[in-house]
């Protein structure tokens, strides 16, 4: 992997990792999920915009916009339903499965839909990453959950839908590398979806009763950090393969578990500590393959 992607990829996975604990401090109060998407998808997909003012449009701007909103679309449905399930099973047990079964989903489609050409030292790095998620895994966990069953269901549907969101943004960005436009266009769809989703549940006229100051400072800083983790996904995604970049950046369930267990008191033990020195070893051997 050259060293562009690389930064890339690594300045991705911290972003990603402080934006998804914000995800689980609005499950852990109870917060609308839906609202939160809408002030995370809409506030990235603005700035994306402002940008783009003085941007030309790529050439292939319509299947890159399709994939884009195809992408976001399907991205805005898997964050609801992670919320969801983070109201129901704590982030030591979400991240953990979600960072094993979406890399298995993105690597397998990376292989056989991009033909990313892997080698046995990435194959190493790439097994190596998905131990690290199985370290957290603690049956220990199970009476500490509020609905285990719901939110393992919840988690399979929100993991499968996210990985397939980023499938599409890798396929938008090899038609151009225009990472600006693919996050406008992806944007907009999950800020639209949201909306959506937000008037089944509660109708025209009380879409934005419940909504309070802390609701609307959570998803600005959801938006901020959305459009940055975003923005440097892509950039590594336009220049590296997804096999490898995905699984670097799926390190980032260490960052909200870390940070949940500071600010939540969440559960931790001595095999989390080693998931933080197999990550980094991991990460070592995919940059030097």
């Amino acid at each position: 992997m050259d060293t562009i992607t690389f930064l890339w990829a690594i300045a991705a996975t911290i972003t990603a990792g402080v934006q998804l604990f914000f995800s689980k401090i609005i499950a852990h109060e109870g917060r609308d999920a839906a609202f939160n998407g809408i002030m995370m998808y809409g506030l990235s997909g603005v700035m994306a915009a402002l940008i783009l003012i003085a941007h030309p449009w790529p050439k292939e701007w319509a299947i890159i916009g399709l994939l884009g909103l195809s992408s976001g679309a399907i991205h805005s449905f898997g964050n609801y339903i992670r919320i969801q399930s983070l109201k129901n099973i704590d982030s030591v047990v979400y991240f953990p499965i979600n960072k094993v079964l979406g890399p298995l989903v993105v690597v397998a489609a990376g292989v056989l839909w991009f033909g990313d050409p892997l080698v046995l030292r990435q194959y190493i790095g790439i097994a190596l990453s998905l131990s690290v998620p199985l370290l957290l895994i603690s049956a220990t966990e199970h009476h500490r959950q509020k609905n285990l069953r719901l939110g393992i269901v919840l988690l399979i549907q929100s993991t499968i839908l996210t990985s397939v969101s980023v499938l599409f943004s890798k396929e938008g960005l090899a038609h151009g590398r225009d990472v600006l436009f693919m996050i406008g266009a992806s944007q907009l769809a999950g800020t639209m979806c949201s909306i959506a989703i937000l008037y089944r549940q509660k109708g025209v006229r009380t879409m934005v009763s419940h909504i309070d100051k802390r609701d609307v400072l959570l998803g600005a800083l959801s938006g901020i950090l959305a459009f940055f983790s975003t923005y440097t996904l892509f950039e590594a995604l336009s220049t590296g393969l997804i096999s490898i970049v995905y699984v670097i950046q799926a390190h980032y369930i260490l960052i909200p578990i870390v940070l949940a267990v500071w600010w939540y008191k969440e559960h931790i033990n001595v095999r989390k500590a080693l998931a933080i020195v197999v990550s980094l070893l991991a990460i070592g051997i995919l940059y030097s393959a």
